[in-house]
């Protein structure tokens, strides 16, 4: 008899250990419920895929609290670190999961993690977006899109600039491949401008890079060139061909743009990056030429 008074205690105390969290792991992972999944379907991929610790506690605790009937379809971030009852509440809100997905100044298009058409290399601008996880990559574009609008109007703010967009994405891309900082990539600005005013080739590692690596498809993009790389065949090697290159070699970000709009005057034609991580200018090739080997060798 004492054993049969002991009976409701016991299934109080299990059903109370199987509404609690699987485990203290609170890292999150995708859940997704599809448009006329039951809720015996729900509760077996929950417990199979171990975010609850038994399929009958969340159908009971769902009808208990009157929500097996509002569970929504959806894509759901959950962890083993909810209870049973969040988890059961959680799946009731039509909320869709999200993630963050981060693009770096001067990547080039197929250093992102996500796939996009060729054509938008240059305007995915640098920036971490959060993207619902059913979006699709025409969807994320569009967020993308907006921000660089707003910033490439930011960048043109008060700026007498005659450059097409185009121009300025493109120039934009070599400038954040050169330089660091905003003063120095307003100067390289002014420099290369300089040499597309009076013809003279842009001469820019980056798109000889951009060049050779389009072709191979290195593991490690960006990788320094040499006296062979000048010599490749394409339009995007300013060393052989005049002029920006037809599109741009990478996603440049704000700075690099606020550049392109504000130059800075000088009578510069020529810079390098020393091995004391300065930018040294010149305005001849034999000043150029000493630079590189005070400051190079």
């Amino acid at each position: 008899m004492k054993f049969i008074g002991l009976v409701p205690i016991i299934i109080i105390g299990l059903v109370f250990f199987l509404i609690q969290p699987v485990n203290k792991n609170i890292s999150q992972s995708v859940f997704v419920v599809n448009q006329g999944d039951g809720i015996v379907q729900i509760a077996s991929r929950l417990e199979s895929n171990k975010y609850i610790r038994n399929k009958y506690v969340f159908i009971l605790l769902a009808y208990v609290n009157q929500l097996h009937q509002k569970l929504k379809a959806g894509t759901f971030s959950l962890s083993p670190s909810q209870s049973t009852l969040q988890i059961v509440q959680q799946l009731t809100q039509a909320k869709t999961a999200e993630y963050w997905f981060k693009i770096i100044e001067g990547q080039r298009l197929e250093e992102l993690t996500i796939k996009f058409p060729k054509e938008n290399e240059g305007y995915l601008f640098p920036d971490s977006y959060k993207i619902p996880y059913d979006f699709t990559p025409e969807q994320i574009l569009k967020i993308i899109n907006q921000n660089f609008l707003q910033k490439l109007s930011q960048a043109k703010l008060n700026s007498s600039s005659k450059l097409s967009d185009q121009e300025a994405v493109t120039l934009a891309s070599l400038i954040e491949r050169e330089a660091r900082t905003l003063e120095s990539k307003k100067m390289i600005s002014g420099i290369l401008q300089n040499r597309l005013n009076i013809g003279m080739a842009l001469q820019v590692d980056a798109t000889v890079q951009y060049a050779r690596d389009t072709f191979k498809k290195p593991k490690s993009y960006w990788q320094p060139i040499t006296s062979t790389d000048l010599s490749i065949n394409s339009p995007f090697n300013t060393y052989t061909n005049p002029g920006l290159p037809p599109s741009p070699i990478c996603n440049p970000g704000l700075n690099s743009l606020i550049a392109v709009f504000n130059p800075t005057p000088s009578d510069y034609l020529y810079y390098i990056t020393g091995n004391d991580n300065q930018m040294h200018y010149a305005k001849t090739l034999d000043q150029h030429n000493l630079n590189i080997a005070k400051y190079l060798k």
